[in-house]
């Protein structure tokens, strides 16, 4: 963790800073225990708790932890716009998209996890931000309910490989759950059911919807939900998308590798919205 933070890009030029704040969040964990809030984006607030992975992100990695995918968000999301996000845990990503979108826009957080979705709720509500929405379920395929092994981080619709604590959740498709209205951009990380989710979303993504999806696609992950990240890459292709990286220094979209590398972390960008993605990247240059 010393080795990732003292290289993170959001660490350039502060990095006795950063391992200072290492430190200084494990003693807080260990001696006081209490949540404690954070300032992060600026002027907005998280509640960190001693349980939780995604306030030593924010503390390790110079408040951007995802440096590259947030870097886009900042340069690409405009006042007005639509965001999903699916996987939002505590909501770090909902919090800085709810920042750019503003309150003209419309950000659909999902979380099937009770306790983060509080969480996320705490969060938002002390940030005033009336333009999330939670959404207090599990994002797939089809419409039900469905056993949800709680993993911590990585809790996850339940496979049969998964041994100890589940619970029942909600079970969703976002054709069915989003309301009509367009949407800039959407971020997935579900812990391998990826590829259901997008197929969840057919219609939205038929009309180039999000024009892009932030994606985690992690071969030994999907293959739980009996898919792949080649069979995921092909399945967006063949409906219109293409896998990209973004590179921050540039502040242009590059064709993601087969297979990807270094990161899982991927954009797929809407053939039909290419252009309006890149110029809005080179209007915010």
């Amino acid at each position: 963790m010393v080795k990732m933070a003292w290289e993170h890009p959001a660490n350039r030029g502060r990095r006795a800073q950063a391992l200072a704040s290492m430190a200084g969040w494990q003693i807080w964990k260990r001696l006081v225990g209490r949540p404690l809030d954070l300032s992060v984006y600026g002027s907005m607030s998280f509640r960190a708790y001693r349980n939780s992975t995604q306030p030593g992100r924010f503390i390790y990695f110079g408040g951007l932890p995802d440096y590259e995918e947030m870097t886009f968000m900042k340069r690409f999301l405009r006042p007005g716009d639509g965001f999903i996000d699916g996987g939002a845990n505590e909501g770090m990503f909902t919090l800085l998209a709810a920042q750019l979108v503003g309150p003209s826009g419309a950000v659909h957080a999902f979380e099937a996890v009770p306790e983060f979705a509080k969480r996320l709720q705490e969060n938002i509500d002390a940030n005033s931000l009336e333009c999330v929405t939670v959404h207090n379920m599990a994002i797939g395929s089809e419409p039900g309910r469905v056993s949800f092994a709680l993993r911590g981080e990585g809790s996850r619709i339940q496979t049969t490989a998964d041994q100890g604590t589940s619970m029942k959740v909600r079970l969703g498709r976002l054709d069915d759950t989003l309301p009509e209205r367009t949407f800039a951009m959407g971020k997935l990380d579900v812990e391998g059911s990826e590829h259901h989710a997008l197929t969840g979303a057919a219609r939205l993504i038929a009309r180039g919807q999000p024009a892009v999806w932030m994606l985690e696609l992690v071969d030994k992950f999907l293959q739980r939900f009996g898919s792949s990240v080649r069979q995921t890459r092909e399945w967006l292709n063949d409906n219109g998308y293409d896998m990209v990286l973004y590179d921050p220094d540039s502040n242009k979209l590059v064709p993601a590798p087969d297979p990807f590398r270094p990161t899982p972390d991927v954009l797929a960008v809407s053939r039909q919205r290419r252009q309006e993605v890149e110029a809005r990247l080179a209007g915010a240059w």
